[in-house]
């Protein structure tokens, strides 16, 4: 088996090393965004998409994965109406039962209230990407009064710019919210679960899924995924109908080789520059726990510290607990987007895998720098762990889907989560977590008890997004062996002959595997100066978004025909 093991990585080194030979040539991909998703008019327009995505087995809503029983879907307040009929016949016509319950339902409240309470604290659009960090003070801390407390007494233009519209909002309104929590809403699912024993799936959540796995206790096996297709961006585009099959082997190409890596290099235009290296045990655990559908873990610390995902029988759990480590990464992470938008260019420089310093970034860098000083926040040593501190680099998630995009909608209501599913895109996250007990796939409690008891976080969050960025890893036992994973935002595993030639069953490859979606960064793939887009990304991006809005935006792809 080990002899088989080591001829496969001599054979995927080799053609891979050809692709980024070649790929060095090239320069960055043009931007792109996709001309074909249209407005529905009735739902003859959303079904044939919809009938695909109920047989998707890939990604982070692999509705496919359902072959019969009642599935539950939770959707957001704002999800669709026609797009969700056209899932739920789908569905039926499958002969799979669906249930589909606003999240409201769950707990309680009115479409209205939900709706009126979602506006009143995220009154905000993309341009302030700052306030991802009040998400991870009022969803991180088990009282989020006790460092919201500290940083006004420190800093209190810095808490005005985070909290004074929630403080505003009435006090109905404000318990509403509550409700809506992932805490609130899996309490209530978990209430409506135990009601209705028929149900064998869920999908809920727009993403976090292993968070929300654990949330649900006993009925953690009958979560299958998120739930992403609740509007017409999501749903009807290519995404959904992208071959089940292309999608897996794709991802089990990046993945074979990190148990034979022995150091990782990787970069980007905007600034990213780091390394580290792995021992041959950590190499091991990091390839036993890589594995999640459509977000790839490319960092050993959360590939460990959980009980990974099953390649076979996805989304089961493996039996076996993958300990925790920490890896020694050295180097900057820089960026101008995260999860909540955008912010000023922003560098954050580790030592030994440690953040050491925060440079720009406007508020957000701001509120980074002040939070790196935290009362014992560098001395605790937390459950599960041999080196203290909290700031220690986490989350390394890769997209792998070439057809999703950063949707233009979701960054109107202060979201960037839709950036981060486009294959090659890496979202880099900070701060510790544990996922899982070594006794258990659930929530730690002693984990969870510790952080409340010492007013510290109990998670990471602090996000950074590389929208092309090249990955590379050497082969441990060659002198100098390197495979270049992606290279400048492209996945090189869709120019591998065997993906290739098993996309050729679906059309042509060239049109199957290419990226719908490329960034638009003025100075690196765009016209324009990368310096003048660092200090106001959010400009440019809302050039884009009007631009697309208005069917002007001279990228799109396929190109539109002009107007005679």
């Amino acid at each position: 088996m080990k002899l088989w093991i080591v001829l496969l990585v001599v054979v995927i080194a080799s053609s891979w090393s050809d692709i980024s030979s070649s790929a060095e040539k090239t320069t960055y991909p043009p931007p792109r965004f996709p001309s074909y998703v249209k407005p529905p008019k009735s739902i003859d327009d959303v079904l044939p998409f919809a009938r695909a995505a109920v047989r998707q087995t890939g990604g982070r809503t692999p509705l496919g994965l359902v072959e019969r029983g009642t599935v539950l879907i939770v959707t957001d307040s704002v999800a669709e109406d026609l797009v969700m009929q056209a899932i739920k016949r789908a569905y039926e016509e499958r002969g799979v039962k669906a249930q589909i319950v606003p999240e409201y339902d769950l707990v309680g409240v009115s479409k209205d209230d939900a709706r009126k309470a979602k506006e009143a604290m995220r009154g905000y659009t993309s341009d302030q990407g700052y306030m991802e960090a009040e998400r991870w003070i009022n969803s991180r801390f088990a009282d989020p009064e006790v460092p919201k407390k500290w940083l006004k007494e420190r800093r209190p233009d810095l808490y005005k710019a985070l909290f004074e519209k929630e403080t505003q909002v009435a006090p109905q309104l404000k318990t509403t919210a509550d409700k809506l929590t992932r805490k609130g809403l899996s309490d209530g699912l978990i209430k409506y679960l135990d009601k209705h024993p028929e149900v064998n799936a869920v999908f809920f959540q727009r993403g976090g899924r292993t968070a929300t796995s654990r949330t649900l206790g006993e009925h953690s096996k009958k979560f299958f995924g998120n739930f992403i297709f609740d509007n017409r961006w999501e749903l009807m585009n290519k995404a959904a109908t992208f071959p089940g099959d292309v999608w897996r082997l794709a991802e089990e190409r990046i993945i074979e080789p990190l148990g034979w890596v022995d150091r990782v290099q990787v970069s980007d235009p905007e600034g990213t520059n780091m390394s580290f290296d792995v021992d041959e045990k950590q190499a091991q655990a990091w390839a036993k726990g890589g594995y999640q559908q459509g977000h790839l873990y490319m960092f050993p610390h959360q590939a460990t510290g959980r009980f990974p995902y099953s390649t076979v029988e996805y989304p089961a759990f493996t039996k076996e607990y993958n300990p925790r480590f920490l890896i020694k990464v050295n180097g900057i992470f820089a960026g101008t987007t995260n999860h909540t938008g955008s912010f000023p260019r922003i560098e954050v420089r580790l030592k030994d895998g440690y953040v050491v310093d925060v440079k720009g970034g406007g508020i957000y860098g701001e509120v980074w720098r002040e939070f790196l000083k935290y009362p014992k926040i560098n001395e605790v040593t937390y459950p599960f762990h041999d080196q203290p501190g909290y700031w220690w680099i986490y989350e390394s998630g890769l997209g792998t889907n070439p057809k999703f995009f950063k949707r233009p909608d979701e960054n109107m209501v202060g979201d960037n989560v839709s950036e981060r599913n486009n294959a090659g895109v890496i979202h880099w996250g900070f701060g510790l977590r544990l996922h899982h007990g070594p006794d258990k796939p659930l929530e730690s409690k002693e984990w969870m008890d510790f952080a409340a008891q010492h007013a510290w976080p109990n998670d990471h969050w602090w996000h950074i997004h590389n929208v092309l960025p090249t990955y590379r890893v050497r082969i441990r036992g060659t002198k100098n062996t390197w495979l270049t994973l992606i290279d400048k935002g492209e996945l090189t595993a869709f120019k591998s002959p065997e993906l290739r030639a098993l996309a050729s069953r679906y059309g042509d490859p060239k049109e199957l595997l290419v990226d719908d979606w490329s960034p638009h960064l003025p100075g690196i793939n765009a016209p324009g100066r990368y310096e003048d887009y660092a200090k106001d990304p959010w400009k440019t991006q809302m050039m884009v978004i009007k631009k697309i809005e208005s069917s002007s935006y001279e990228y799109f792809y396929p190109a539109l025909k002009a107007k005679k």
